[in-house]
């Protein structure tokens, strides 16, 4: 790959802290990732020498993660033989470093369970008044309701941990006292919120002067990607590294700041050169986009009034062809979706350039970006009646799908909410391809289940009812199977009753403990009033990592950092792009907006909404369709919008529909599915196992029930974590360590409470016999919980965490997995993770382990065996086997008689079916 001067000058770069200023697509990827493989190179052969732990890296998602981590893996391969201790370099989100932190800094936090947003948001219903929702009133006086006013209270918690706030002018909103109250039941409950990650590590740094040492030996240099959505407490964190003595590096890009009403400050990046006396170095080669794109995107971003100066310029790595880039207005958005219909069907199998080559374009290379969702119904009928594939990412609820809602209806039935007679209609107006008798007797015997509830309500365990078994079980008893779904639509319908499974584990995380009654009664509640609005509609498009060939549909948000070759941005209508301010309730009800330091940027602008449109504009490689038609019936919804007259400027843009005829044309082919596997060894085992199963699992998402002993293994292994961490640092390990160690680190969330006093009694016995029986080896350990990450070459990837590396007496190395019962596996199973793990160590210390170990805790007694070379080479295999069966959407069962019996989702595969039926 040639490299422009200022990319070569980016990569070379080793003096200090530095600004990265990167516009749409100009490779910032490809130069981050060599620029780290040259800091990680030798300094005799030319690069800095650094060591993977001196390096963090930071993205803002997770899969920005996988490709940056992917890509570096790869050039550092290029660059030297051999890379030891890749897995100590951090390269993820920051949420993810601070998580990190904690559990490997403060003892306290390994026991501390993340609440996404949906349990958060049913953590402060379930206890409204502790956690001080029903006891916070707005500015106006009125006391918030329970329900209906908690997405706005969790969102102003979140806004006064992240922003800044002079709490001097907050003391005025009594949302000031929720915020304690909320904090304070967080810590009770042993639980973290995304916010209370940042908070805590941002406190940790603050205050812990050892965890200072530690970070300021190890840290030299920080690079933060997409710098302009940093918000304060994530600037905090930044500046407190470089406090330390890092270097910091940041890339971004001031004209891509579309994430400000969560809290990104586009101030953070233009005064970065100033605030840290930083050096600054521009890529404004677009390699993206054709020169008529990159000449709309210019005129369009130029006219914000305060940016950083750059001029983003076409490396005319795409071709532009007159007509390729069209402006139209439409007398109504019918007329217009059909316009963008049927130019898709014109422009399927025309050419487009695809690295040295040409391929032609199928539907996945088109993608119809939308500003608001509501935007999206009329285009996906135009598309549907055209015959052409969609999907809408992220638009409908999942309750729009049949399935999901006929089991919603199930659960209202179950809450004595519904009636058979409506249930029954509902499944069968879902055609599953299920017999009608069979989801009848399914019915009846929710009934019965209900009534014997009912009648033991008061008599039974929490855990008796179990939502999650009843959802299985049920569907067990429909007797449903994917491949029988008709019209193909198997894959969609499981992703949705999984994604439903899902909605089950969220609420049962949080309502665990109520009466079964009472539980089913809520359950139905969160059904109704929440979780409509909670759960997008499941097409795959986003979980499943084999990609579908049709046309998206998604908001501009969701677009950020993906491209295409065709583009359709319709609906630039004034008042609803940029959109009119919107009314109702929000945080500034509750907070008071002089208190937090640049409120306005939470509301949004015409320059907000400029640099939103330019997203837009720059997702496209050659062709971009700009339409325009107002709404029936509105006098508001009428004017093109401000941006429409904006790309009129350009010389590229045409005013009339282009005839494609004459286009030169190809077989359409997508382009692969996926470059880069990274699994975990759950991932593994999972597939190992059955790879249906990893299917339903990991690829559906389908969740199985929650056990009361849920937590025990977890417990265990923590306490133990923190003994050998505490032994490697130098402390003297005794007796008295015991009741410490377990009290601070069991957490077993769904017990009832004599079981939770057996098993705290048990894992005080097990913690005390494991001192007395391995205290003589606790100066000889060498790591405890140490992460590895193994490249295996051609885009596959395995991280894990090995429990326990210690030297015999003779000096050889031992690699130890602790097993309770809880954690038992098949041994096949065990023996391949534990090969990974030596496989890993190789990789970390660039030194060979003599012997593997499994070490069962139960009885304090050790299985150890030779490394084996031969059964790495095997197991290696296997890893890329099952990569390449990722990358084919292979998921063929291995039905085997005891595996199956013990499968949570065994009744609903065809292939058990068999199993069974031989027996």
């Amino acid at each position: 790959m040639s490299l422009t001067e200022a990319q070569l000058q980016a990569i070379e770069y080793d003096d200090g802290d530095l600004q990265l200023i990167a516009c749409a697509g100009s490779g910032k990827t490809e130069v981050v990732a060599r620029h780290i493989a040259r800091l990680l190179t030798p300094s005799a052969a030319g690069g800095a020498g650094l060591l993977p732990r001196n390096i963090v890296a930071f993205t803002f998602t997770e899969k920005a993660a996988a490709e940056l981590r992917q890509r570096t893996l790869e050039r550092c391969a290029e660059a030297m033989s051999d890379l030891v201790g890749a897995a100590e370099m951090y390269i993820g989100t920051i949420h993810g470093f601070c998580l990190e932190l904690l559990r490997s800094e403060v003892p306290q936090f390994l026991k501390y369970e993340v609440l996404n947003e949906i349990q958060q948001t049913l953590f402060v219903n379930r206890s409204s008044a502790r956690s001080g929702l029903t006891a916070t009133s707005t500015l106006q006086g009125r006391q918030l309701r329970r329900y209906i006013d908690t997405r706005v209270y969790v969102d102003a918690l979140g806004l006064l941990r992240e922003a800044e706030v002079d709490e001097s002018l907050l003391r005025q909103a009594s949302v000031a006292e929720g915020l304690d109250a909320y904090c304070a039941m967080l810590h009770e409950k042993g639980y973290l919120d995304y916010s209370a990650i940042l908070q805590e590590a941002a406190r940790a740094l603050a205050s812990d002067a050892g965890l200072r040492e530690r970070l300021a030996e190890r840290l030299r240099v920080v690079i933060v990607d997409e710098y302009q959505d940093v918000n304060p407490v994530q600037e905090r964190l930044i500046a407190g590294l470089h406090a330390l003595g890092a270097a910091v590096r940041v890339v971004g890009d001031d004209d891509q700041t579309i994430y400000q009403w969560r809290g990104s400050d586009a101030r953070n990046i233009l005064t970065f050169e100033e605030r840290y006396g930083a050096s600054a170095i521009r890529l404004e080669d677009n390699f993206r986009s054709s020169p008529g794109i990159t000449d709309v995107a210019r005129l369009v971003i130029e006219k914000n009034p305060v940016r950083l100066q750059k001029t983003m310029e076409s490396a005319e790595r795409q071709t532009y062809e007159p007509g390729d880039i069209v402006a139209l207005q439409f007398p109504s958005p019918d007329e217009e979706a059909e316009y963008i219909a049927r130019t898709c069907r014109a422009l399927h199998g025309t050419l487009v350039r695809d690295g040295d080559g040409f391929r032609a374009i199928s539907w996945s290379d088109m993608a119809v970006l939308i500003r608001m969702t509501s935007m999206a119904g009329p285009i996906r009928a135009a598309l549907e009646r055209e015959g052409i594939p969609v999907v809408s990412v992220g638009m409908g609820s999942l309750f729009d799908t049949p399935e999901a809602e006929a089991a919603r209806q199930l659960f209202y039935l179950m809450a004595g909410q519904a009636n058979a007679v409506d249930v029954i209609a509902a499944w069968t107006t879902a055609n599953l391809g299920v017999d009608p008798v069979l989801i009848a007797q399914a019915v009846q015997e929710a009934e019965v289940t209900r009534t014997r509830m009912e009648a033991e309500d008061q008599e039974v365990r929490f855990s008796v009812y179990n939502i999650q078994r009843q959802f299985i079980g049920f569907l067990e008893r429909l007797r449903i199977r994917e491949e029988a779904v008709p019209g193909g639509r198997g894959e969609v319908v499981f992703y949705n009753l999984a994604k439903f499974s899902q909605a089950i584990s969220d609420f049962e995380a949080i309502y665990f403990h109520s009466r079964p009654v009472q539980k089913y009664e809520s359950f139905a509640g969160f059904l109704r009033n929440q979780a409509e609005a909670a759960y997008d509609e499941s097409t795959g498009t986003e979980e499943r990592l084999v990609s579908v060939d049709t046309v998206q549909i998604l908001t501009i948000h969701r677009a950020k950092g993906l491209q295409w070759p065709v583009v359709f941005v319709p609906q630039l209508v004034q008042n609803r792009f940029p959109p009119a301010g919107r009314g109702g309730m929000s945080v500034w009800h509750l907070v008071p907006a002089q208190s937090v330091n640049g409120h306005s940027r939470y509301l949004g602008s015409e320059e907000d909404e400029r640099r939103l449109f330019y997203v837009a504009v720059t997702r496209s490689q050659k062709h971009l369709h700009m339409t325009t038609a107002p709404a029936p019936g509105s006098r508001r919804n009428v004017r093109p919008s401000v941006f429409w007259y904006d790309v009129l400027e350009s010389r590229h843009v045409r005013r009339t529909p282009q005839d494609l005829r004459g286009r030169e044309r190809g077989v359409p082919q997508p382009r692969s599915a996926i470059a880069n596997v990274r699994l975990s060894f759950s991932d593994i085992r999972y597939f190992f196992e059955c790879p249906y199963q990893f299917k339903m699992r990991t690829l559906y998402g389908f969740n199985a029930p929650l056990d009361e002993a849920l937590g025990y293994g977890k417990s265990l292994h923590d306490a133990l974590a923190e003994l050998h961490m505490r032994a490697i640092s130098g402390e003297t390990v005794d007796m008295s360590w015991v009741d410490g160690l377990v009290d601070r680190h069991m957490r077993v969330p769904y017990a009832y409470p004599s079981l939770r006093a057996t098993m705290h009694e048990a894992a005080r016995r097990t913690v005390a016999a494991y001192i007395a029986a391995r205290q003589s080896e606790f100066a000889r350990l060498e790591f405890s919980e140490k992460a590895i990450e193994l490249n295996l070459g051609n885009g596959v990837s395995v991280a894990g965490r090995i429990d326990l590396v210690r030297r015999r007496d003779s000096g050889d190395v031992a690699i130890v997995d602790l097993k309770s019962n809880e954690r038992a596996q098949a041994e096949a199973l065990t023996e391949a993770q534990l090969h990974i793990y030596a496989l890993g160590y190789r990789e970390l210390t660039g030194h060979d382990a003599d012997f593997v170990e499994t070490y069962e805790l139960d009885q304090q007694r050790r299985k150890a065996r030779t490394v084996d070379e031969d059964l790495i080479h095997d197991v290696t295999g296997r890893i890329h086997r099952t990569a390449q069966a990722l990358r084919d959407n292979d998921f063929a069962p291995a039905p085997e008689a005891s595996r199956c019996a013990g499968c949570d989702f065994g009744r609903l595969c065809s292939a058990a079916d068999g199993v069974r039926i031989q027996q």
